[in-house]
């Protein structure tokens, strides 16, 4: 790095580090999400995250007029919210059907500066095809409970949760089919996982782990300094920093959260952390957060299973989509093409942004009537934050990337709001529970609408 580039930048950061506020919010609270010992039940684990996230919430930031979040939930909501999660609440009330998936576990794992929140709408969507079924959710240490415990997140510590995640089941001989469904990070965390613990050869799988569920898969970030957070992480603690408004997640971005993730994603891209178990992925090719066709090579070069799929969402920029289309690695079978154009206009919905895919309309925090609009985009200005916050019929939902389209492909609106939900939920459900399914084929999942 040359010294003419690097010494302004050391300046810079100087000034951002003495402008930065004691506020604790942005202080680590020594009460992060933790990882609990193997030998602890999980329905224990999930009680005393739950504890916890509430007693910083209390601490950190009192609530008692409900003026914190967006939607006017407690502190008590917010911490049910962010806190990991069971269904059935307890393994005893879980049915034996196996007709009804009680042969079946999944551990769902969400994303960087997220919550398990953001997997509520897949956990429930698979309760609905398995009610029988054992579903768990993990929360990452250093997310759940207030964004400066972030500035001490390490990716050794979700990576441990993870462990903990998938050994929880192993002793449950009910259970034959484990599936690991990631959001985000998450996703890196479960290709990581997979990576680290292969099986013997030629022998199957000791953890009972069938199959990968990928969405929105973070194998490459979408910026292209990335590399730099871990340097940066030295001089500053915030990328950028918001009010803390969303009650299931955080909104502001620390530069250590950026070098967590870059360390563990950085040879991602090799060849030798190919999926070689069953996979669905699911991808919006305008992702604004991660790099989306990163994430197709990615699917294209593994080649574990016949039983693998892509839905793809494509990009409200013809260019985009015609370059991909002409891409020779980011061209393989089992590939099912979702076309914007599809999308029903009661959405108001451009494209699919990163934070949306998981979502369904119908969530009552993120939906298209939902408490919370993602208007982080106009955070400075208090007259387009409010116009943002308003449903109206010139605020549309969408991806960043939308703000800076061309002007003959760029659709007219008052604001735009990052999108929150996924208006093709409903497919990406049947999707999920076909490839679930083995009597559900591959065939008849890329046919679904």
């Amino acid at each position: 790095m040359k010294k003419s580039f690097l010494y302004p930048l050391l300046c810079l950061l100087s000034l951002i580090t003495a402008c930065a506020s004691n506020t604790p919010l942005y202080e680590p609270t020594g009460k992060a999400a933790f990882v609990p010992d193997d030998s602890v039940a999980f329905t224990d684990y999930v009680r005393d995250s739950r504890a916890n996230i509430e007693q910083v919430l209390n601490k950190v930031r009192p609530n008692k007029d409900k003026r914190n979040y967006l939607g006017g939930y407690s502190n008590a909501q917010a911490a049910a919210m962010r806190s990991p999660f069971q269904l059935p609440a307890k393994e005893q009330e879980r049915c034996s059907d196996i007709s009804k998936g009680a042969n079946k576990g999944f551990l769902l794992i969400h994303g960087l500066i997220d919550s398990p929140y953001l997997l509520a709408n897949i956990r429930d969507s698979l309760h609905k095809k398995y009610p029988c079924a054992l579903i768990r959710s993990v929360l990452l240490p250093g997310d759940g409970t207030v964004v400066g415990d972030s500035l001490n997140m390490g990716h050794k510590q979700w990576q441990r949760i993870v462990e903990y995640g998938v050994q929880s089941f192993q002793d449950n001989d009910g259970i034959s089919e484990l599936y690991i469904t990631g959001f985000s990070t998450g996703t890196s965390l479960a290709i990581d996982y997979m990576k680290t613990r292969p099986p013997t050869e030629g022998t199957e799988r000791a953890d009972k782990i069938k199959g990968l569920i990928l969405l929105a898969p973070s194998v490459k970030a979408k910026s292209t300094f990335v590399f730099l957070s871990p340097f940066l992480d030295l001089f500053a603690d915030w990328l950028s920093r918001f009010h803390e408004q969303d009650a299931a997640r955080y909104e502001s971005f620390s530069y250590k959260a950026g070098a967590e993730f870059y360390t563990l994603t950085r040879d991602m891209l090799n060849p030798e952390y190919a999926i070689k178990v069953p996979m669905l992925m699911v991808v919006t090719a305008d992702d604004a957060t991660v790099d989306a066709e990163a994430a197709r090579r990615f699917f294209c070069f593994s080649e574990g299973t016949e039983r693998q799929a892509l839905l793809w969402y494509q990009s409200i920029d013809p260019e985009v989509n015609a370059r991909i289309a002409r891409t020779a690695d980011l061209q393989c079978n089992n590939i099912l093409e979702v076309a914007l154009r599809d999308i029903k206009d009661e959405f108001k919905t451009v494209n699919i942004s990163h934070i949306a895919v998981p979502v369904s309309p119908d969530d009552p925090h993120y939906g298209l009537h939902g408490k919370y609009r993602n208007c982080l985009g106009y955070a400075s200005d208090s007259a387009d934050f409010a116009a943002c916050q308003d449903n109206t019929e010139n605020n549309l939902f969408g991806e960043k990337n939308v703000e800076k389209l061309p002007a003959d492909l760029k659709p007219e609106y008052r604001t735009l709001r990052r999108g929150t939900f996924n208006p093709f939920y409903e497919q990406l459900e049947k999707a999920i529970t076909c490839f679930t399914d083995t009597a559900c084929s591959t065939t008849a999942l890329l046919k679904s609408k």
